[in-house]
């Protein structure tokens, strides 16, 4: 893809200037001319439904010039919508010649004068309210969804989509008949049972697929078995964790946003498929971790740990089973907290090795540091049961109450794994502020920044990114919207569909010039 760049600098007499720079990229120019004359029927100029051969389907910059002496009419067609029980549906009304969802705007652009258009969504609401609002999820895990279950039911207020054989399905069988096609899209994850089916067209209500991908086995599967959308990580198998979460990469990829955004495909009947671009938002939760209680501590503070002892501590890790006595022993020179064979690199190093030994500890990873003064076991697991839970030892040397450690009985309460708030207040005014480095978040053009980064589709609502490790995420976004999905999807209704224009003078025609970078 080459790069665009497009920069607008704007001066004034007065000496002050601003500047608007946007980027973006692209595959290909669509550059076109037209003389006008002054019909009322005006020229189309570009026409931007998905199955026209010159469409501009998702334009990332338009630029309309007027390169003549003539003002020129231009003249936009889209779609209007109107809120229906929370989903946003076309507004077919009756003006004069049918009911049409159509709807007709004029622009007024005189000589040698441009507009600039970075993007084609444009649509029209038929009363004072947001067409991207109509329903949203906010702060929820995909443990959230379905009691636990990391799967979903194809369904809207109609009912459910279901497996359409009458003669069952068995575990070769690659060609699966659902009630209704329009839910799914080529690459979507669907579930049936325990088997994971990966879709790979789609055709009316025909769905190709490949049987028993990602640790799932192919099986057989009878007439009206429900279809599900799951929301796993998709980079490990399917029943690898608990919880929609990154893996020990910090990767993440799901083939749906918790099976929302999804419809039977007719815009005046049941809205768009899709999420709303610019709506998603995602934080993940915080380990939870137990502090001894302590002040002042540094990397060479004195322990007042014996040298060359074994001590121990009792450890409980993200709610599992206790672990009795975690045993370290002190360096024979060095009991300091910190540094070199430190007796915190020594407990470090003791936690490390029951991550990988089969036991109570295996696979639950432990950091202890020093944070704030104080000393902090911390839990690198970042889903909801993320928790420290630490007790006197069973059989050797107690490491609580002795020298500088307090006693257990003394030690902070645990805290558990929370999500960060979504707004916070500063101590000085208490005014409110927005958590905005607390959250990954789309730029409306399918990439995920902030405390995570990678892609959407607003299509589908996968996602594909890189964030903490470990980590379970709650997500917002909206869907069943006017500006739900791609410009490609079944039918361009939330966007500008075509441009017309026309000379503004009866003796002498007009220019106008169209550039598109799509």
């Amino acid at each position: 893809m080459a790069k665009l760049e497009a920069n607008l600098t704007v001066k004034a007499t007065t000496g002050t200037s601003y500047d608007c720079i946007m980027e973006d990229v692209f595959t290909e120019i669509y550059r076109e001319s037209n003389v006008l004359d002054n019909s009322d029927a005006f020229t189309e100029i570009a026409a931007l439904g998905k199955t026209n051969s010159s469409a501009l389907k998702g334009t990332k910059l338009m630029l309309l010039k007027n390169n003549g002496v003539i003002p020129v009419e231009l003249q936009f067609k889209f779609n209007e919508f109107k809120d229906d029980s929370n989903v946003d549906k076309t507004n077919s009304v009756d003006l004069g010649s049918g009911a049409t969802a159509n709807r007709y705007v004029s622009y007024f652009l005189g000589a040698n004068e441009y507009i600039v258009l970075p993007n084609q969504f444009f649509v029209g609401y038929n009363a004072n309210t947001s067409a991207g609002n109509a329903a949203t999820i906010d702060n929820k895990a995909g443990f959230d969804i379905n009691s636990g279950n990391l799967y979903r039911g194809a369904s809207d207020a109609i009912g459910n989509i279901l497996l359409n054989d009458g003669d069952n399905i068995n575990t070769t069988d690659t060609a699966i008949v659902v009630d209704n096609g329009e839910f799914f899209r080529a690459g979507d994850l669907i579930r049936l049972e325990n088997e994971i089916m990966e879709v790979t067209s789609v055709s009316s209500n025909t769905l190709t697929c490949k049987r028993g991908v990602l640790g799932s086995a192919a099986a057989s599967h009878n007439n009206d078995v429900a279809i599900r959308f799951p929301f796993f990580n998709a980079y490990t198998n399917f029943d690898k964790y608990s919880y929609t979460q990154t893996d020990t990469s910090g990767k993440c990829k799901i083939h749906n946003l918790f099976g929302y955004g999804r419809s039977r495909g007719n815009a005046a009947s049941f809205g768009n498929t899709g999420i709303v671009k610019g709506s998603f938002a995602m934080k993940f939760y915080n380990s939870g971790y137990q502090e001894l209680g302590m002040s002042g501590v540094t990397p060479n503070t004195e322990s007042g740990l014996d040298a060359s002892t074994a001590y121990g501590i009792n450890i409980t890790v993200d709610g599992g089973t206790e672990f009795v006595d975690l045993t370290f022993t002190t360096d024979a020179t060095n009991t300091k907290f910190g540094g070199n064979n430190g007796v915190l690199g020594k407990i470090q190093s003791a936690l490390d090795t029951q991550f990988h030994t089969a036991g109570h500890l295996f696979e639950k990873g432990v950091t202890v540091s020093i944070v704030n003064g104080d000393i902090r076991f911390t839990s690198t697991n970042r889903t909801r049961v993320s928790a420290i839970a630490l007790a006197n030892a069973g059989s050797v040397t107690n490491f609580f109450g002795v020298g500088r450690v307090p006693a257990v009985g003394s030690v902070e309460t645990p805290i558990s794994a929370l999500l960060p708030d979504d707004t916070l207040l500063d101590n000085v005014n208490y005014n409110e502020s927005k958590n905005k480095s607390a959250f990954a978040y789309d730029d409306g053009k399918g990439n995920i920044l902030g405390a995570a980064t990678g892609t959407i589709n607003y299509e589908t609502g996968a996602l594909d990114f890189t964030g903490p490790i470990e980590a379970e995420f709650a997500t917002s976004f909206n869907y069943n919207s006017a500006y739900s999905g791609g410009i490609g999807g079944a039918a361009v209704t939330q966007g500008i569909t075509k441009i017309y224009a026309r000379s503004m003078n009866s003796k002498i025609n007009a220019e106008v010039e169209l550039l598109s970078f799509v």
